[in-house]
């Protein structure tokens, strides 16, 4: 028996600058934002699956390249409490590694992160996942040093992606 799960419903993204990772989300990766950012004080509730004690107070957006709502989503955070600074991560730590946003072209994508002086991890590079599927990968870093794959899929590029889905 497995769980019943059918969906990925969202990822979290922990900024230290709020308005500058909403920027760059946003203007420079084309999320569009689910409603509006909003702030609030963690109750006892969301306390508890943060496993966290004391006062939480957050402000946060829900982001998203598609165009339906019930679609996966990106759940930008910055906790406003003094909870100190996060150590830096890479792909080798426990835990969520990295986010992979897909791109219609890789040429262009690596035309706007030189334009923007994104800084580049590595890449990119072409990875064969499997038989008849090519990858071509750019791993960027988000202003908090989040790492971020951005992805070319080979047999979506002979046509159009509509709505984030190809």
């Amino acid at each position: 028996m497995t769980l019943d799960i059918n969906h990925l419903v969202h990822a979290n993204v922990v900024c230290g600058d709020f308005d500058r990772s909403l920027d760059f989300y946003t203007r420079l990766l084309g999320a569009r934002i689910l409603g509006e950012p909003f702030e609030f004080d963690a109750g006892d509730d969301f306390r508890a699956i943060l496993d966290v004690t004391g006062p939480v107070r957050c402000k946060a957006a829900l982001l998203s390249w598609s165009s339906q709502d019930t679609d996966t989503y990106l759940d930008l955070l910055h906790f406003t409490d003094d909870g100190g600074a996060p150590a830096p991560r890479t792909a080798k730590d426990a835990g969520l590694a990295r986010l992979g946003l897909r791109v219609g072209d890789m040429d262009t994508a690596m035309a706007w992160i030189t334009e923007h002086g994104i800084p580049v991890v590595g890449g990119p590079v072409t990875l064969v996942p499997m038989p008849g599927r090519t990858r071509r990968v750019v791993t960027i870093l988000d202003p908090d040093g989040t790492l971020l794959n951005l992805m070319e899929f080979s047999e979506l590029r002979a046509r159009p992606v509509e709505n984030g889905r190809g």
